[in-house]
């Protein structure tokens, strides 16, 4: 897709926003418990492994290419990535600006199973996966899905991973804001940064705010831009060099966190 299409956001201007990982999500990995409000961060990574190992990951030399696995909500209008991005697909408005779209696959109505079946090898330097909705519709729990999504990453085979939280799901609210703690859990268990693009469309209660889904599901065509220009960012913080972010965690902040400024709005 041409970036003239894509609206990012320059790097000097790149801000660390809030995350809403929801109330629900109180248990995160290895017995840890750290309790996640609505105002807590927008990256939240478990420390890193290179860190641990006293290195760090090298600097990229260009545009980190960024693989996509997903279902509607990044398939675009066409229902299949596979035909290309458009007004609805989130990376058109992400890419550019440090990012560059490197394929993967996405389908209206996909589980994590179905996803896990379809995808091939990516040559990228990340994988975005935003999944678990259509797993929610219809009832299978994250413990079961769990072999899927480790399927997924390792068939892409991209140098890091970022785990996306899913929007807010009308039909089953709290299903699905289970749903996102497990996810969240076992992706900080596996070292994985997690991410929620959505803060600027959460409303009270698990459902959207007012303005940004007609349908409950999923984002307006004004929702589709703002939720590529908060991955555009939240990408670039989640895989930074060690060090690039907050060295220190300000007092009360989940360790590994990245600090933000929020990013609430209204649509329009």
């Amino acid at each position: 897709m041409p970036h003239n299409v894509a609206m990012t956001l320059g790097s000097s201007s790149r801000s660390r926003r809030s995350i809403g990982l929801r109330a629900a999500l109180t248990a995160i990995a290895a017995g840890t418990v750290v309790a996640l409000s609505a105002c807590s961060p927008a990256v939240t990574a478990p420390p890193r492994a290179e860190s641990l190992e006293g290195g760090a990951p090298a600097a990229a030399s260009g545009p980190l290419r960024v693989a996509v696995v997903g279902d509607s909500l990044s398939a675009g209008r066409s229902k299949f990535l596979g035909n290309g991005l458009d007004d609805k697909s989130w990376m058109t408005y992400a890419q550019g600006d440090g990012i560059e779209f490197a394929g993967g696959w996405a389908k209206a109505g996909a589980t994590i199973e179905e996803m896990a079946d379809a995808v091939e090898p990516v040559e990228a330097d990340v994988l975005v996966i935003m999944a678990g909705t259509n797993d929610v519709r219809f009832g299978t729990a994250f413990a079961d899905a769990r072999p899927s999504y480790e399927s997924v990453v390792d068939t892409i085979g991209a140098d890091r991973v970022v785990i996306a939280a899913i929007p807010p799901y009308e039909r089953a609210p709290q299903p699905a804001a289970t749903y996102d703690a497990d996810l969240a859990a076992w992706a900080y268990s596996e070292g994985y940064p997690v991410v929620d693009p959505w803060t600027f469309a959460r409303g009270a209660d698990d459902l959207w705010a007012a303005g940004w889904s007609a349908d409950g599901i999923h984002p307006t065509v004004s929702g589709y831009e703002r939720l590529g220009r908060e991955f555009h960012e939240l990408i670039l913080d989640a895989t930074a060099p060690v060090g690039a972010a907050t060295a220190v965690p300000e007092a009360g902040r989940a360790p590994g966190s990245v600090p933000g400024s929020g990013s609430g709005a209204s649509a329009g």
